[in-house]
């Protein structure tokens, strides 16, 4: 008899797969089981003639026409399912809601393979995904920059865009930035000793039961030590792959954001910078008078150099009837994939050419190459190119929305370079330098380390660009709960500097298959904000990705992944854990530790 079980457990392993290699190898799984509970395997069974005929092989007793009850085996595989049963609520993924009051679910549920492999819980159980990646431990990567001890860390993000911060986003500085972060290729030297070294002071380890797989995957591919939060996705379980997504798709270039909101980097750049966002946060309101004796020079190669006050500017530009106002983008070359590094609004100023037109027009001089812009500071002298300025797309702007210009955002007045990296944009100029000296607008990696030029977006050490184009999905934290069945919105942008987006494309089965939207009639200088609806139709984890691509072919270096899980039944608050803190979480295990007592 014992031999004839034998023979019938290897035979259902062969059938069932997965689940009977769980069944084979039972060491494990009884672990989990409580301690009064006996073994499924323990069991002793007298077989049926008709499972003593599948044992043997009988002609006409494989598949058809038999009950699955008749399987030898069978008793065993209730017994484990049982088994995991009983342990669900333990190795359920975890619920919480973050402060922001949304609901996030990070580890899929696997509703479908449970079914098909036993109801092991994979992604808990065997990956313990709860207790890894970044935001296992930190809610909001934005507020735990904020939170950062010595230091003024800049954050990639408006925060009226609602962008998740992510690790890709810190690699995307801490990689290749010249002229920017000092030594190169560093996240890895940096963020290893930021979690091990003295400040921890081991909290890591002992507190959060960190170790090298909190953050990474050991793959088998030759890829080494990758890390999880850049391979999980495809790693676990329960993920509804859906192909040739379909959705509603639709897209605004004309929303603006308030001046308040604009994306700056301020508080970290220049002293002047700093002092200029200070008098912000502080709510201290700048004089009229500063606005009213703020001179403007154009000099350099021009005809008839000259220096006017700017409202005499101002006054005389409106006369003349050339004054703009049009919505326009500011973006960041720092602007990662996922970030919101970006500013849409209604500007309103003079377009440089004219102001050349009132010096006398350029000198005949076939060395001019650029524009400099000059900072009153002395902090900024970054040129911009003469086709921008003789194209129309380089203004002195005053006003924003209508209103006069923040203290942050460069009071009185400040450079505006369409379709470039802002930091041309020299808050409080006082000069405009026709130039001979500009540099090679081309020359990506001299305009980084020299600080001067406009590049538009960023590269790698081998010069391809790593952010253009760059199609970003904003407000979806990392497993964001949806109601099944019923329309989800996801809402972002998509940009590629002084190119046009001609296509944006969705996928939600990882790349296999892509839906493709035209997005050709859009105006390059504004942000291309999108909609995107779609409705999940069973409940499951999803994964949407997208990319863009740019009129001359370029296609998004970077992509996106964002999970969400649709439920049928929406938890409530009272069915989380509810996180008080918006940067680093309460370590579990002081939870557990302290659980039940006063």
């Amino acid at each position: 008899m014992h031999a004839r079980r034998t023979i019938a457990l290897a035979a259902l392993c062969a059938v069932v797969g997965t689940a009977g290699i769980a069944g084979c190898a039972p060491q494990q799984n009884e672990n989990m089981a409580s301690a009064d509970e006996p073994s499924a395997q323990a069991e002793q069974h007298d077989y049926t003639d008709e499972q003593k005929s599948i044992i043997a092989g009988e002609e006409g007793t494989v598949y058809d026409g038999i009950s699955l009850d008749a399987y030898p085996g069978k008793d065993y595989l209730d017994g484990m399912h049982d088994m995991w049963d009983a342990n669900v609520d333990q190795w359920a993924p975890e619920l919480r809601t973050l402060p922001s009051g949304q609901i996030v679910q990070r580890t899929p549920s696997e509703l479908a393979e449970r079914a098909r492999q036993g109801k092991t819980p994979y992604n808990i159980y065997r990956l313990n995904n709860d207790n890894r990646g970044c935001n296992s431990c930190h809610a909001d990567l934005d507020k735990t920059l904020e939170h950062l001890a010595q230091t003024m860390h800049p954050s990639p993000n408006s925060p009226a865009l609602d962008a998740e911060m992510t690790v890709d986003q810190c690699l995307f500085c801490h990689t290749y930035s010249p002229g920017y972060i000092p030594t190169q290729y560093e996240f890895g030297t940096l963020i290893h000793n930021i979690h091990y070294g003295g400040v921890a002071d081991g909290s890591f380890e002992s507190d959060y039961r960190g170790n090298c797989y909190s953050c990474h995957d050991a793959t088998n591919d030759g890829a080494g030590m990758a890390l999880w939060d850049q391979t999980k996705f495809e790693r676990l379980r329960g993920v509804t792959k859906v192909e040739n997504v379909e959705g509603d798709f639709s897209i605004d270039q004309d929303t603006v954001m308030e001046q308040e909101d604009m994306f700056n980097m301020d508080a970290w750049n220049r002293l002047y910078d700093r002092m200029r966002s200070g008098a912000e946060y502080a709510d201290t309101p700048m004089p009229d008078s500063l606005f009213d004796s703020w001179p403007i020079t154009v000099d350099g190669e021009v005809n008839s150099p000259y220096t006017a006050l700017l409202p005499d500017l101002v006054k005389e530009a409106e006369a003349a009837g050339v004054t703009v106002t049009k919505v326009s983008k500011e973006v960041c070359n720092w602007n990662g994939t996922g970030a919101g590094s970006v500013s849409n609004v209604e500007i309103t100023g003079i377009p440089v050419s004219w102001l050349i037109e009132k010096a006398g027009g350029y000198t005949d001089n076939p060395d001019i190459n650029g524009v400099r812009v000059m900072r009153a500071d002395g902090s900024s002298k970054r040129a911009m190119p003469l086709d921008k300025v003789d194209g129309g797309e380089a203004f002195l702007v005053y006003e924003i929305n209508g209103e006069r210009l923040t203290a942050a955002n460069g009071f009185p007045c400040t450079n505006w370079c369409e379709g470039v990296d802002p930091e041309v944009n020299s808050k409080q100029l006082n000069e405009y330098k026709i130039a001979t000296d500009a540099p090679d607008f081309n020359d990506h990696v001299y305009e980084f380390e020299h600080h001067d030029g406009n590049p538009n977006g960023w590269i790698d050490a081998e010069g391809n660009w790593t952010n253009k184009p760059n199609a970003t999905i904003l407000g979806v934290p990392e497993g964001l709960v949806i109601q099944n069945g019923q329309p989800y919105t996801f809402h972002g942008y998509v940009d590629a500097y002084d190119e046009k987006i001609v296509s944006v494309e969705f996928s939600m089965d990882f790349g296999k298959t892509w839906t493709t939207f035209d997005t050709s009639d859009t105006d390059v200088n504004k942000l291309v904000w999108f909609d995107f609806t779609w409705t999940p139709d069973a409940e499951s984890a999803y994964c949407l990705q997208l990319r863009a691509t740019t009129k001359s072919g370029l296609v998004s270096p970077q992509i996106q992944t964002v999970m969400v899980n649709a439920k049928d039944v929406m938890p409530t608050a009272e069915d989380t854990v509810v996180l008080e803190k918006t940067a680093l979480v309460d370590p579990k295990v002081s939870a557990d530790a302290t659980e039940g007592k006063e």
